[in-house]
């Protein structure tokens, strides 16, 4: 499969959905920059720059535009105001940059100038962003986080937001790689056939999106890495309209209120750290947008590259952490498998030695039916998070 190749590109979100007061322009921190980012006029990257920021500088935010892609914003000695892309933007904890005023206000007064681009981001140094990106992600220990999430942020308001806005219910949807889009994943509890074993608990998640388990999604190939799955030139022509993305096109087609999101085995081989985190955090930003709950996975240790492994499955973690969404710890899972849960070719999960939908020993000491047992766990303990009911 061919893999386009880019500059980094600045143009996600990275979104708290902590709760909390309302923010106003004040004089303690709202959040500050976690690479260079260019301060611009008003929201948007044909706006002029006021001064290229540098990273770690601290920000005091007073207005967002409508779908909070750009923050006015004030710096922390006061000496600049204008406008902030949300990329790489971490925010002081328990601050909602959806609770700001919306804001029109252009600095100056000045229009945009008209700037023809072959994509609607902003390229931007990534050089010394690329070692605090590092630094965060290294300080991970994948050991302390569960393997079924046990924190779920403001989750239930952004299902709740989702449901307003005509989200189905019972519908959840696959994003990533292989991993993803063998029928081996969820479709075999689609049907009647599967043992739940010990698990029976699970039946009542499996009856409520059991009927979009095997349905095929835009936004899972095999080969896929994340940043493809953002870029039009992927898309299926046949299905996906002009300029969508593919996970833009499975958002509309599927019309979910939940994403299982797994990537990183392949996105270790043809992206660079840096990439692969900026791209994830504009997977999850796209998917929040959509008001969908994201569910992030981290993904099987691939065997001829275990060291690269952990430290993307470490950025998954940050991501999830960042964004405050709920994490499926699939890689500690997996690790005390014979041989990971991974076949002989050192990265697609193996099994099963019966049935993928058979959650019995020792058919789970096997990748596929693990990842099925785990995602449900997931699903369901997110699932009772945002609708309330009760174990």
């Amino acid at each position: 499969m061919r893999f386009k190749h880019a500059l980094t590109l600045l143009a996600g979100v990275m979104l708290f959905l902590t709760g909390g007061m309302a923010a106003v322009a004040q004089s303690d921190l709202n959040g500050w920059t976690l690479t260079g980012l260019n301060m611009r006029t008003g929201p948007g990257p044909n706006y002029a720059i006021i001064e290229p920021l540098p990273v770690k500088t601290g920000l005091i935010f007073e207005a967002r535009n409508s779908d909070i892609t750009w923050l006015l914003a004030q710096t922390e000695d006061q000496r600049f105001r204008g406008w902030i892309s949300t990329a790489y933007i971490a925010y002081k904890k328990g601050f909602d940059p959806s609770k700001l005023p919306i804001s029109n206000e252009i600095i100056g007064g000045e229009a945009p100038k008209p700037v023809v681009l072959d994509r609607a981001y902003e390229a931007v140094d990534m050089a010394k962003g690329a070692d605090l990106i590092l630094a965060r992600a290294e300080a991970i220990d994948l050991t302390n986080y569960p393997i079924v999430p046990r924190w779920f942020g403001q989750v239930k308001a952004l299902y709740e937001r989702g449901q307003a806005m005509g989200r189905n219910p019972k519908v959840i949807t696959k994003v990533g790689d292989c991993n993803s889009v063998e029928w081996l994943f969820l479709t075999p509890f689609s049907a009647k056939g599967y043992n739940l074993g010990g698990y029976g608990t699970l039946q009542p998640v499996i009856a409520q999106f059991s009927d979009s388990f095997d349905d095929h999604s835009y936004a899972a190939h095999v080969g896929l890495n994340v940043m493809a799955v953002l870029d039009p030139i992927w898309a299926d022509p046949s299905v996906c309209e002009p300029g969508e993305s593919p996970l833009a096109c499975e958002y509309r087609v599927k019309n979910p209120s939940m994403a299982v999101i797994m990537f990183g085995t392949n996105d270790m081989v043809v992206l660079t750290y840096s990439q692969f985190d900026f791209y994830l955090r504009q997977a999850v930003n796209q998917t929040i947008q959509a008001g969908i709950v994201p569910i992030l996975s981290t993904f099987p240790r691939h065997l001829a590259f275990p060291d690269r492994s952990i430290l993307y499955n470490q950025i998954v973690v940050r991501v999830a952490l960042d964004y405050n969404i709920p994490l499926i710890n699939l890689w500690l899972a997996l690790e005390p498998l014979p041989s990971h849960g991974i076949g002989g070719d050192s990265f697609h999960l193996n099994g099963p030695l019966t049935r993928a939908g058979d959650l019995t020993e020792p058919n789970l000491q096997t990748g596929y039916p693990m990842r099925n047992l785990v995602t449900l766990q997931g699903l369901d303990q997110v699932w009772r998070e945002v609708t309330g009911r009760q174990f």
